[in-house]
């Protein structure tokens, strides 16, 4: 989406014939419904533009312009090489709390561009401008030095926006970044905010219940997770927050600064512990519990409300895999289940190949994958070569060995996909290694995938039914 003239949108025609214009001028990929008080307002901030400075035609913002997967709405950026003017349209009265919170996350999403910012909200009822100060406060603005910033002799950025605005950008980890998450610079999505919402609103009416969220890698479950717990061990409540997997050392910052929230990981649940006077238990990463620690969970909880988060893992075919931890989880009596759908901190491009080539659609996509190579190998010396070769690029390689644990993200991953896999009737990938204990073959190579972050390579060695039905999906 391009920049445009916001004068030339806001001259009197109609509304059809506007939303044509826009779309024709922004490059937008759909017709924006404009809404009459929007466009209105938009109308008396040209007018109160065109008292102060002569040509405000010259003038080109981003209007309407909405982060992809995130939600967040910005109504007018004026976007230049050292600078960004935000201006909010507002028809009628609003509270100033409501503006300073709006300008401040807006300022939030801006910042990551290292760019002055400059923020304004103009309420149209009132003929009143408003700016939020370098020490965050809301005053009333001078129209002269809006004028000033918008004519700043700089050059307009002409891009398009979408390519500025990365939306994993904005998802943090605060395993891996806990000091911004400490800090709280961070915001939810419309989705994270919608779950976190009924979540509290039971447990704070009942004070008990299930609940369980699942989604891909990166759709944010362990940031929503974490946020959930900060307002449940509010107020001097304490919170239990129990960890899957070997993350100790991840969470050990969190656990110093925390002080509310005290930390378990799931190879310490056992029936002496007490966790009856936690106002709340959540866990992350619950697929990587076994069907004992969760016993054990559920019986020292009982009276408590208990939060799960999970990766969603239903492109893996079940008899790849034991569901019966999940199934006695979402078999807990009026258990209320959430799914999230926005792959933020994921390559959506990779997520989608990954899941693709676990369970093979019925149909061919039409969705290229540019950051994806397969490449096929005759025998362990070509495999060797290869993975050379790739290596020398910057590529990282995991080797498969079936456990499921937490693996460190790569920018560039190549992985090998031997002889033993093989899809079966259904269209699963399988694998005919025998499964000693604790050995998950494809669910384990489906986590390691999901570490990829810009680049995928699969070596396919021996395997020519495999390699051929991957290219398919190319």
């Amino acid at each position: 989406m391009k920049s445009i003239s916001i004068y030339a949108l806001t001259r009197n025609q109609k509304i059809e014939c506007l939303q044509k214009l826009e779309r024709h001028l922004s490059g937008r990929k759909y017709f924006l419904k404009m809404r009459e008080w929007e466009l209105d307002s938009m109308k008396e901030l040209v007018k109160q533009l065109e008292l102060q400075m002569s040509d405000v035609s010259a003038l080109r913002f981003f209007y309407s312009f909405q982060i992809p997967k995130l939600g967040k709405e910005f109504d007018l950026l004026q976007i230049k090489e050292e600078q960004i003017v935000n201006i909010e349209l507002k028809s009628g009265g609003v509270s100033e709390d409501a503006i300073k919170k709006q300008l401040l996350q807006n300022k939030y999403y801006l910042s990551v561009f290292g760019k002055s910012i400059l923020s304004y909200t103009y309420i149209s009822s009132q003929k009143r401008l408003i700016k939020l100060t370098n020490h965050d406060h809301i005053v009333d603005a001078d129209w002269e030095q809006l004028c000033s910033a918008l004519q700043k002799n700089s050059a307009d950025y002409e891009g398009e926006i979408e390519d500025l605005f990365q939306a994993e950008l904005y998802l943090i980890s605060p395993l891996t970044e806990p000091v911004r998450f400490l800090e709280k610079e961070y915001f939810l999505t419309s989705q994270q905010r919608d779950i976190e919402r009924q979540i509290l609103k039971r447990v704070r009416a009942e004070k008990s219940g299930y609940f369980i969220f699942t989604g891909l890698p990166g759709t944010g479950k362990t940031l929503l997770l974490y946020d959930i717990a900060m307002k449940l061990s509010a107020k001097k409540q304490r919170v239990c927050m129990v960890h899957c997997g070997e993350s100790e050392e991840k969470w050990k910052l969190l656990h110093e600064r925390l002080q509310r929230i005290d930390f378990l990981s799931d190879k310490q649940l056992n029936h002496e512990l007490q966790l009856k006077n936690y106002s709340g238990i959540l866990v992350d990463e619950a697929h990587l519990l076994t069907l004992e620690k969760l016993e054990i969970l559920l019986e020292l909880s009982e009276h408590q409300p208990v939060i799960f988060s999970s990766d969603s893992e239903d492109m893996i075919s079940p008899d790849e895999m034991d569901r019966s931890v999940m199934e006695r989880i979402e078999n807990l009596p009026q258990i209320q289940s959430f799914h999230l759908t926005n792959r933020i901190r994921t390559n959506a491009e990779l997520s989608s190949f990954i899941q693709n080539i676990l369970h093979l659609p019925d149909k061919k996509g039409t969705r290229n994958y540019p950051h994806v190579d397969v490449v096929y190998a005759n025998e362990k010396k070509e495999t060797k070569n290869l993975l050379k070769d790739y290596i020398r690029q910057g590529y990282e390689y995991q080797k498969n060995k079936g456990q499921i644990k937490e693996n460190k993200e790569a920018e560039q991953l190549v992985m090998v996909l031997n002889d033993a896999y093989y899809y079966d009737e259904k269209g699963y990938l399988r694998t005919n290694v025998c499964k000693e204990e604790g050995k998950q073959e494809v669910r384990s190579l489906f986590h390691q995938l999901n570490q990829a972050k810009e680049r995928l390579t699969l070596i396919i060695e021996k395997n020519e039914e495999v390699y051929e039905k991957i290219l398919n999906l190319l």
